[in-house]
């Protein structure tokens, strides 16, 4: 099945303007303890309590709080917890740049992998190129494989 390039352009654009609301999100400070941990306390809510709301022991919200803490907890898991406090899980993967800039910088990479191959085929034949005629195929080279989701995007296929 071929990519619709043009929706997943569009389906870009529309993430990142999404993506935008969970950009402050990033800069904030998870508690040592974990969030399970830190809201239950501020819940007045003890472990026993938490274990009953969630139908487990005891023993498992304190397993459950040390495998946020460490990483090792399952989505499912988190999902009880929440519900159990009368919150919401909230996911996502906020990207460090916007998907268009990721997407322009992974194009560059690429093509300057693919141009410094040719360019040094190039000068083994002595068919040397200027640094201004190299830019504009770098860009060139750039913006089609971008425009054209060419699989050499993301690695060699």
């Amino acid at each position: 099945m071929k990519t619709n390039k043009t929706l997943v352009k569009t389906q870009r654009k529309s993430l990142d303007e999404k993506l935008l609301a969970f950009i402050p999100a990033r800069n904030l400070p998870k508690p040592k303890s974990g969030w399970v941990r830190a809201i239950r306390e501020a819940l007045g809510m003890t472990t026993t309590q938490l274990a009953e709301r969630m139908g487990i022991q005891q023993s498992g919200v304190t397993l459950l709080e040390q495998r946020e803490v460490t990483q090792k907890i399952s989505m499912e898991t988190l999902q009880r917890a929440a519900q159990a406090m009368n919150c919401e899980l909230v996911y996502a993967l906020v990207p460090r740049d916007s998907l268009e800039k990721i997407v322009d910088d992974q194009a560059i990479k690429s093509a300057t992998e693919i141009l410094k191959r040719t360019l040094h085929t190039m000068d083994l034949e002595q068919q040397n190129v200027g640094a201004a005629e190299t830019k504009l195929h770098l860009q060139e080279l750039a913006t089609e494989i971008k425009n054209k989701l060419d699989r050499r995007l993301w690695g060699h296929q």
